[in-house]
This record gives C-alpha cells, structure tokens and sequence, in this order.
C-alpha cells in the first residue's frame, strides 16, 4: 500500500532536514543555505549545500541531492517506504504496518537482520543482569571497573556456554534460519544451527545511527581466539563502524574534538568518566573510510592509544591516515604500560584532561619522538643522522605552524642552531617542489568513489533542464510546456522527471517541489530536481521570461527534428543497399520538408 501524500505532506511539516542531515555532516551557515563536506563521496572542501527553507539538499561535488526521505535511504541503504517509517519515528509520528506489506526484497531482509541482532544484545544484557547463568560475565565487567549503569546503558553481556540457547531464543521470535546465518549469530555445523558466541563477555557494536549491528565478544575461559568479531556481512564492515559514536556524536560536535581510542574497554571507561567524545576504531588499524568519516563531524582529533610499544605503534600508523583526511591531529600520551581504562582507575575525568588531553602533542612533533626508536643513540653518536631524517618529515609537513613547533624542539633538545635546521627544510621543500614529489593528499578514489569528470551539458540539455525547473514550480507552465512539446526529453532522468511532474500536476492543482520530491520514490529523480532547484535561481516572470520559454521549446523542437533526420537519413542508406527506389525517394521527400524546418 502507498504511503498517502497527506502522511507525507505532514512528515515533511514535523521534521528539519537540518537536523537530519546534522547527524551526519558538520553544516555551517552560508548565506541562505549550509554547507558541509559529502557524506556521499570523499572530499575535503566542502561542496555540500542544504537548502532547509525549500527542503532539498544537493552537492555540487558529485551531483547527488534530494530531501530528507532520499538523505535517509542513501545513508542507511534503506528502500523508500522504511526510509519514511523511521523518519515517522524520529518524529514521533504513527506509522501503520500496512504501509510496509508491499516492500518486498533487501529493505523486509534488512529489517529482519537489524531485528535479530536487537534482539540477541537484549538477550546477552538480561542474562549478564538478570540470571544466574551471567554472574562469569558481571564479576568481570564490574571487576574493570565498570557500574551496572553503564552496563545498561551500552547493553554489555553475556554468552552463556549453552550450544543453542541464543538459537532458540531467537526462533521462538520468529526469526529465520538464514537470519541467523546471515547476522552471523549462528553457525551450521552438522546440519544444526549452533550459537556463534558461547562463554564470552558481549560487546554490541552499533552502527553511526544506534542500531546494533554486530558483536564484540572475549572469551572468559581461556578459549582461542580471545577476542572475537561478528564476521563481515552486509550490516557489518568493521572499516566503516567506530565503536561508541552514535553516543558521542553530540558531545563530538559540541568539542570540535574526537577522542580516538584504542579498544571497547577504553571507551566505556571514559564515557563512565564524561568523558563523552571517545571512540574506538574495531581494532587499532583505522581505514581511511574512518578518517573521511571524522573529519565530516570535527576537524580536530587526540589519538589517544595505549603507553607501550604496540600502542605507540599504532598511533604512528594510524597518523598518517587521519592527516591525510585533513584532520589536525594530536597524540596524547600515557605512561608506559598504561591504558585509559588503566589510568581512569585511579584519576578522575578532571585530571585525565589536565594531564592528558591537554599536554597532547602535535602529530609532527610525535613523529620526530617516534623517530627516536630507529636512533637508539639520537642522543649521541646518531645525532646528525637523526636529525637528517627529521628534517625530511618536517619538509613533507603542511602546516608551517607545526613546522616550527618541531624546529624549535629539535634546536632546543640536539643543540643546534634553529636557522641551519629551517633553511635545511627550505632546501628540502624546494627539492621536493621541483621534481614534483610534494607530499600529496591521498587519492579521493581510494576512501571512496570520487565524483566523476561531467562533460558539459549540450543546448537542447539545458533548455529541457530549464523547462524542467519551470515546471517544478508552476503547474500552468508544466501543462503548456506539455501541451506544446510532444517529443521526449534529450536524457532519460529528464523524461522521466517529466513523466513524474505530469502524473503529480494529474492529482495536485498548484505546484509545491517540496511535497512532489516528498512524493517520489525514485531517488535518481529526486536526485536530478534536487540539482535543477539548487543550481537555478528564482525564475523571473514578464516579457523576457516568456521569451526564454519560447527559445527553450524551439530548440527541443530543433532537437526533435534532427533526430528524424538522422532515423531518416539510416533509412535511406538502408534502402539504397536494398534498391528500394520508391522508398529512397519517400525518404528524401521527407528529409526535405524536415531540413525546411532547420533552415
């Protein structure tokens, strides 16, 4: 059953695509309109623009655009028709379940998939708070130190060691067989459908808008391997996830900062601590999808990874990752040995700030001390080669503000004159310009599809987007335009535009973009009006806008007519191969009184 147009009309009145869009893109106020950086291809300039006021949003970078409902169904992969029910939920509208009993597919699997690992982080919780079967796994979690609030609250469990215990819980509630397989809650073996996850703490892991969508779990008992992740599935992709962030996000936001940590353990204990603005990558090697993800919500970020050698590690590797995103990174450090669940233990939220977040170093600064691990002598004997190679970081450096941060630690800790050090970068900077080896930002295409290279429009393209965006504002104009031009729209998004705007003007006497994208349940046409209104200004009526109408439908005329001639012109090279005399002669009388048309 179709969601009605007066639902849609009064969702579109109770929600703000602001705030819809703010979950996900950082948005700044540009005259009339907000932009950002696409969460829909890798940038680091924004190209982004969302035109609250007429309800549409569109980037200029990759061409994608919309409104609320298509913004919902691109990021969450959702079909049209749940794209709506959740934006209903977010606006504590009613939503009857008939309206979903046509959608059919990926989007009726999907929900079931979110539903049953729902279910099973309900499951593990209730069994670590409510059962006997749970004490192993509440001793532990209270053991780090955790409070049952925050157990609640992050839906911590456990697994009890039963074979099948999740297995049935789950097809009491009706949820399949290939469910369980796909959600990777269950395993085959021998026929039979086996629990995945048995005698180990549970961690949910959440997508960025809440839902869980997958599991951490470590083992209680010493069984192998001791931590254990939900394998890949469509709703799980560890490189794109970060543990935490549906819960950080506003406390991000309002910090301009993320707090980048090492594991599942550390993030809880900083937000126990208030630490609200941490997150975790699913293991310390973060993916450049990850880093892109970041810097769309804030520009700055701490690593703040464990004090010993693989944590220090880790943070060298990841760095690199995070500034090429276009992030300003700092690396906090901890003494050696120590973890921010470690630390937190023994020091309350104020101090870990003052001693910790604040005394974070630049992330050039922590390369040049990371670098002291392959000088062990840096000191002494390897001095001049130490310096030699922190020269080269420095040169690659884009921020000249760090730059000379580390040239003055490295005059003040090697003893060396702080000139010789910058003019020996300069030299190096130039080097590096003139034989093009700059260091450059990472190619867009390896985060994610880039936006690809437009050819220009040709004319009769833009006199049929510009009859296009007259008729998403005037249904008069749509009904003349139709009227006059019988023939099909050069590009296929534009005739089926047309063909949309035609049946809506059918059921709906005055014009209203907003409620006709509301409407639509084809993101590429929602997509392709998006970009007319957001490139367009205000049409202007009078003398001269009629004109421009008149030039636009002669030159679509023109445009029908030489497609003739060219279906024309075939025909007759094809019945001159034939030796069809009469039908050659047909076709050039016809060309004739067609090419009249053109003179």
């Amino acid at each position: 059953m179709r969601v009605p147009d007066e639902f849609l009309a009064l969702l579109r009145d109770r929600i703000n695509l602001l705030d819809v869009i703010s979950e996900h893109v950082r948005l700044k106020r540009s005259g009339r309109s907000y932009v950002g950086l696409c969460p829909f291809h890798a940038e680091r300039s924004p190209s982004f623009h969302v035109h609250p006021a007429k309800g549409y949003y569109h980037c200029f970078g990759c061409g994608a655009g919309g409104n609320a409902i298509t913004f919902v169904m691109e990021m969450e992969q959702l079909p049209f028709v749940e794209a709506v029910r959740r934006l209903a939920e977010q606006a504590r509208l009613p939503f009857p379940n008939e309206w979903l009993q046509d959608e059919q597919g990926e989007g009726s699997e999907r929900s079931e998939r979110l539903r049953a690992l729902d279910l099973a982080a309900k499951f593990y919780n209730h069994i670590v708070m409510n059962h006997d079967a749970g004490t192993q796994g509440l001793t532990y979690l209270l053991g780090r130190n955790l409070s049952k609030k925050i157990i609640m609250d992050y839906q911590l469990g456990y697994a009890p060691q039963g074979e099948q215990t999740l297995v049935d819980f789950l097809q009491k509630r009706q949820i399949s067989r290939e469910t369980l397989l796909e959600t990777n809650l269950a395993v085959e073996r021998s026929g039979l459908l086996r629990d995945r996850f048995r005698h180990r703490v549970m961690y949910p892991i959440w997508d960025f808008q809440g839902r869980v969508v997958g599991f951490g779990a470590r083992s209680l008992g010493g069984e192998e391997p001791k931590y254990l992740n939900t394998a890949e599935t469509p709703l799980f992709q560890k490189g794109r996830l970060l543990y935490g962030f549906h819960r950080a996000r506003r406390a991000i936001r309002k910090s301009g900062m993320t707090l980048l940590a090492e594991g599942y353990m550390d993030v809880l204990a900083l937000h126990q601590a208030g630490v609200e603005n941490a997150v975790a990558a699913l293991g310390t090697a973060l993916t450049p999808e990850q880093a892109v993800f970041l810097k769309r919500v804030a520009d700055d970020v701490i690593l703040l990874y464990d004090g010993d050698e693989a944590g220090q590690r880790a943070a060298a590797r990841n760095l690199p990752i995070l500034r090429q995103a276009g992030l300003n990174v700092r690396v906090a450090r901890l003494p050696s040995g120590i973890d921010p669940d470690e630390y937190l233990k023994t020091r309350d939220a104020s101090a870990f700030r003052v001693e910790v977040l604040e005394t974070a170093v630049s992330g050039l600064l922590f390369e040049l001390q990371f670098l002291t691990r392959s000088h062990p002598n840096h000191l002494t004997s390897d001095r001049l080669a130490y310096l030699k190679d922190a020269e080269s970081i420095l040169a690659r450096d884009e921020s000249a503000v760090e730059r000379e941060e580390a040239l003055t630690y490295l005059a003040e800790t090697y003893q060396s004159p702080i000139e010789a050090l910058r003019e020996d970068v300069l030299r190096l900077r130039r080097a590096l310009e003139t034989k093009g080896k700059r260091i450059q930002v990472m190619p867009l295409s390896s985060v994610s599809q880039a936006a690809p290279v437009k050819r220009l429009p040709l004319m009769h393209e833009v006199a049929a987007d510009q009859l296009l965006l007259r008729m998403l504002n005037d249904r008069s104009m749509a009904l003349r335009i139709a009227e006059e031009f019988q023939g099909e729209f050069p590009l296929p998004e534009q005739s089926a535009l047309q063909a949309y705007l035609l049946s809506y003007y059918g059921t709906h006497t005055e014009a209203d973009a907003a409620a006709f994208l509301s409407s639509l349940d084809d993101p590429s046409a929602v997509n392709y009006a998006a970009a007319l209104l957001s490139k367009a200004p205000d049409v202007q009526e009078g003398k001269d806008e009629e004109a421009a109408v008149r030039d636009y439908l002669q030159c679509l005329e023109r445009y029908r007519v030489s497609l003739e001639i060219e279906q024309l012109e075939n025909q007759l090279k094809a019945s001159f191969a034939r030796g069809n005399l009469e039908a050659m002669r047909a076709a050039e009388e016809e060309l004739k009184r067609l090419r009249g048309q053109l003179a």
